[in-house]
């Protein structure tokens, strides 16, 4: 009812307007942060971004000994969605809504969305969402200490310096509004052998991407280095490498550029140049191979059980699709009806929350699903009746982190292990091999499938 409601936002805000319906659907997809029921967060969300109204502002509704206590349709999180919906981006805005939150929740959300978006490349989410996350970032230094999550931010500054050295680029690191949290690490006395050999390496001029060197956030960082303006203890630092490298080699910064004796600037412009050109080639070739087939639908919010399937051949991995998600069909495809049989054998496990197109006759299937033991059996043996061949099966957590599943036939043993992938340098924190997008999935699921099959085509045991 509408009176069960509370009006957050205020009455006169323009929300029913294009820009709101597509940060409706931004948040919809990028966001997902904190313990949510997925039935009930999403037209609470749509209520938040149209109407301005939530249900509460607590992260549970009921008393501690209510036994119908419940978490808020917006999750336990609710404080970060009042704030990246707002119609007002602000620090002051959001300071607002957060003061009315204890410390350890706001604490533990901004560990959470730091570690989800700071510099990450699996969410392609549009700079006026980045804008939104920075501006939270930003309020959370007015709301908690720098103290309170210390550990990230030296994560993120290690992270910061290697895609300054390898990926020329720091687009969105958000450790640039954390530099008090980064001090308040190093006053710690921890070992930070990575971060210093990563500063050497970007002193130095050594950075395996030159171009790096053309990128606003090495500028500016150099700058605030060089102008004193970072805490003690990471001038300290600084300071221990910068005087530690030859002076013929030391960096200095001259009308917002960054200069080295022993390198050109035409040559670092021309490795700019360069870079650019290559990352544009290759996100047009990435276009032009994965542009989305008609039949590919949803995501996994949180973690998510996913399965590579294949059919016996095109017309029957297509009568899958239609089984599992029926929708119109048009063209050559309007002759595909599922049996009967179909419809039954894959009753258990209908409407995947992603069901994406590999190949004519491969598809990925994915559910929402957390691991525990036996986790996708019945969805192993669902698409066993249905004729299908499993190749692979693997719980994808939002972390990144992937683990193959095994033993899904009835009789086996139940078990997981660890994806192992190669990963580029990033920091001596972040050892697990990941899978930013579903095309890196797709690659994980098609090596362990060469490797280690979980069934022989037809079905059987491999």
């Amino acid at each position: 009812m509408t009176a069960d409601f509370i009006q957050i936002y205020p009455a006169d805000a323009a929300l029913q307007t294009p820009d709101r319906q597509a940060l409706y659907a931004e948040l919809l997809e990028h966001i997902d942060l904190g313990e949510f029921t997925k039935k009930t967060f999403t037209p609470a969300l749509k209520r938040l971004c149209f109407e301005g109204r939530i249900e509460s502002r607590q992260e549970r509704i009921g008393g501690l000994r209510d036994p119908n206590v419940r978490i808020n349709p917006l999750g336990t999180y609710v404080h970060a969605y009042l704030c990246l919906a707002s119609p007002e981006v602000s620090e002051e805005a959001f300071v607002e809504i957060l003061k009315h939150y204890k410390q350890a929740s706001v604490n533990d959300m901004a560990i959470e969305l730091t570690e989800r978006f700071d510099g990450t490349r699996r969410h392609h989410a549009s700079p006026a969402l980045h804008a939104r996350i920075r501006c939270l970032v930003q309020a959370l230094r007015q709301v908690i200490s720098a103290q309170s999550f210390q550990y990230r931010c030296a994560r993120m500054f290690s992270g910061f310096l290697s895609r300054a050295c390898y990926r020329a680029s720091t687009e969105h690191s958000l450790v640039t509004d954390c530099w008090d949290g980064v001090d308040a690490y190093l006053a710690l006395g921890e070992d930070v052998t990575s971060i210093r050999n990563l500063a050497t390496t970007l002193l130095s001029g050594e950075a395996e991407e030159p171009a790096g060197y053309q990128d606003s956030g090495v500028i500016q960082f150099c700058e605030r280095y060089l102008r004193r303006e970072f805490g003690p203890h990471l001038l300290a630092l600084l300071d221990d490498v910068y005087q530690a490298i030859e002076p013929a080699r030391r960096l200095r910064v001259e009308q917002g550029a960054i200069v080295f004796p022993h390198l050109l600037p035409a040559d670092i412009a021309s490795a700019a140049a360069a870079r650019h050109d290559e990352a544009a080639a290759a996100a047009a070739a990435a276009a032009a191979a994965r542009a989305p087939h008609q039949e590919d639908v949803g995501a996994v919010q949180g973690n998510g059980l996913f399965l590579l399937v294949r059919s016996p051949s095109a017309v029957h991995s297509q009568a899958i699709a239609q089984t599992l998600r029926p929708a119109p069909l048009a063209g050559a495809n309007a002759a595909v009806v599922p049996a009967a049989s179909l419809s039954d054998v894959l009753a258990p496990v209908a409407y995947p929350d992603v069901l994406q197109r590999v190949d004519d006759a491969t598809l990925l299937l994915g559910w929402q699903a957390e691991l525990e033991p036996g986790t996708g059996r019945t969805e192993f043996a669902a698409c066993g009746a249905a004729g299908c061949t499993v190749l692979a099966a693997a719980l994808w957590a939002e972390s990144g982190e992937v683990l193959h599943l095994h033993g899904l036939q009835e009789g086996q043993r139940w078990r997981f292990s660890p994806a192992r992938a190669g990963t580029a340098p990033e920091s001596e924190y972040d050892e697990e091999a990941v899978a930013q997008e579903p095309e890196d999935l797709i690659a994980l699921l098609l090596a362990q499938a060469a490797e280690s099959p979980l069934t022989s085509p037809g079905g059987s045991p491999g």
